[in-house]
């Protein structure tokens, strides 16, 4: 098309000047200031020679008028060309400006996704730096890539231009009207190019600084969409590379698959994510996008059609290595060991995980006081072990099991300490707290999993200003386990209320007897007891104090000053 313009442009002119010349030649005859050659000869002859007066007289109007006869006409001629070759009016306007500056991947730094975008982009780079090799091997290359993604998509674009050393065209304000085939061939003259096609809807805020922000194809986004692909389409052997940006999702879903490539700008994949979490020594969020990483998948832009990969040995060896620093962290600032010797294995104990404060993980001391392990709950725990449940002989330990087959309900578990010390004694064991320890109580039941042998552990949400849970109700109960609930004047009401409907005769711990420990010297007062013993009182429990833990059995810690208290209705 382009070849037959030009010739057709070429004859066009040329029949032009030929008469503009024959004109000029008739205007020079009438002004009488040229006998043209014709004249000389021939019928021009027979007329006879011109007067004196007719030649020192000449027509000065038509002698301007013959003057410039022959630029309006090679004007008029060049109009009249571009009508037939386009069919439309010639405008000197070009409709793509080439911008300058040496923009390369050098120039667009490496976070926040944006090395990964730049990585995948090198195809491209590639493509255009050696384009006879692609041809060679008969390469599939992109010719229409897409940028999403809430990174400087129009800087990328740029950076692609200037390491692939073609220039970076934009299409100016004032061709945003304009057919999109002109803009199209007017690229097809710089190519091989990068042409910058933004289709997101423009931001209607002046004060609006986002740096995605497009003010330049108002109309592209939306009315002339299917004619902006449908040019892209047919320019696609052109040389033009053309890069769209696109922000709004539902927009991306719609024009993916007429584009060969989809790229995420400002988007990290997981295992970036990774790296960069290990890094600030946020472990347990690091073992998180490592694990996503390992899955294979997608980047996170969520595209439908960006490039998946598949899960390296790379990314595999990165989240062992993630998932060993978490564990480590957590034997050295969360584990701690609670002693429950048995007669066969005096060293026995548990590893019991606790909320405390810390920047690495979740366990960042967030769960309030029951994420922690109190003395009174150790304590519990290593009672537990070392006696029998009230109302068995706890002489025979040698054996059995006093604890085999004991249905127990711990209130307010926390980390599940005493709890899971009465399952690995065989007692079945449900433990119940606020839903935010559900996880810990979870983790707690897993890692202690092995010394669970004849008994069982479940846990249920249950929180004290809401009616107990379908799991208590439906059970019968033998013993109810606490341990420092009571840190308050205000925790005393709620604890007492619900300890006593549970063990009163129409409760389903009816005649069961709880074993309450609390530390004196730790976080409850005389006063405090004082008004235990008086809600004691008033809801018709009564209570014993059983005998603390021998100092030689703690370890040298003070669980020998924690008390016990073993409750029961008075109407059982």
């Amino acid at each position: 098309i382009t070849r037959h313009a030009s010739a057709g442009l070429i004859l066009v002119a040329l029949a032009t000047a030929f008469s503009a010349m024959m004109i000029q030649d008739m205007f020079s005859f009438v002004t009488c200031t040229r006998i043209p050659a014709k004249a000389r000869c021939g019928l021009w002859l027979q007329a006879g020679p011109l007067t004196d007066s007719m030649q020192q007289a000449p027509n000065d109007s038509f002698q301007a008028l013959g003057n410039v006869a022959l630029p309006l006409l090679v004007i008029a001629g060049g109009l009249l060309v571009r009508t037939l070759v386009d069919g439309k009016p010639w405008s000197s306007e070009p409709k793509v400006s080439m911008v300058t500056g040496g923009t390369t991947f050098a120039d667009v730094p490496d976070h926040q996704g944006l090395g990964e975008a730049k990585e995948e982009l090198s195809i491209v780079v590639d493509f255009l730096k050696n384009p006879e090799v692609f041809a060679k091997l008969g390469a599939k290359t992109p010719k229409n890539v897409v940028l999403t993604g809430p990174g400087d998509k129009e800087l990328m674009a740029k950076a692609l231009a200037g390491e692939s050393g073609v220039p970076f065209l934009e299409i100016v304000s004032s061709a945003s009207d304009s057919p999109v085939h002109d803009v199209f061939a007017d690229a097809k003259e710089k190519a091989p190019c990068i042409l910058f096609v933004p289709l997101d809807t423009p931001c209607d805020d002046a004060d609006c600084d986002l740096p995605d922000k497009t003010v330049k194809l108002p109309k592209w986004s939306c009315d002339r969409l299917d004619e902006v692909l449908d040019g892209m389409d047919e320019f696609k052997s052109s040389g033009i590379i053309f890069v769209a940006s696109v922000s709004e999702q539902s927009l991306l879903q719609k024009i993916a698959d007429r584009f060969d490539l989809g790229v995420p700008v400002g988007f990290e994949s997981d295992l970036v994510i990774g790296r960069r979490l290990l890094q600030a020594n946020r472990l347990e969020e690091a073992v998180e996008a490592f694990t996503d990483a390992a899955k294979g998948g997608k980047w996170r832009c969520g595209c439908s059609f960006c490039i998946a990969f598949n899960a390296t040995d790379e990314m595999k060896a990165e989240l062992a290595n993630a998932q060993d620093l978490l564990e480590q962290h957590y034997e050295k600032y969360h584990d701690m060991s609670v002693a429950i010797p048995s007669v066969v294995l005096p060293e026995r104990s548990l590893r019991m995980r606790q909320s405390v404060a810390c920047s690495a993980c979740s366990l960042s001391g967030l769960l309030g006081s029951g994420g922690a392990v109190w003395t009174a709950g150790a304590a519990l725990a290593t009672y537990i072990s070392k006696n029998a449940p009230p109302g068995r002989d706890s002489q025979n330990r040698e054996k059995m099991a006093p604890w085999h087959g004991v249905k127990v309900l711990e209130l307010g578990s926390g980390t599940g300490v005493a709890g899971i010390a009465a399952a690995s004694e065989g007692a079945d064991v449900l433990l119940t707290d606020k839903d935010i320890l559900k996880p810990l109580m979870a983790t707690n039941m897993r890692l202690n999993q092995d010394q669970i042998e004849i008994g069982s552990v479940d846990f249920e949400v249950f929180d004290w200003t809401a009616p107990p849970p379908k799991e208590v109700l439906d059970a019968t109960w033998d013993v109810v386990l606490g341990a420092e609930l009571v840190t308050s004047s205000a925790d005393v009401t709620p604890f007492v209320d619900t300890l006593a409907s549970l063990i009163k005769p129409d409760g389903p711990a009816a005649g069961a007897t709880a074993i309450y420990a609390h530390n004196p010297f730790d976080s409850q007062s005389a006063e405090l007891d004082m008004e235990l013993e008086s809600a004691f009182t008033s809801h018709g429990l009564s209570w014993t104090t059983l005998p603390p833990l021998p100092s030689q059995a703690t370890g040298g810690a003070a669980l020998n000053q924690v008390v016990f208290w073993a409750l029961q209705s008075s109407s059982a």
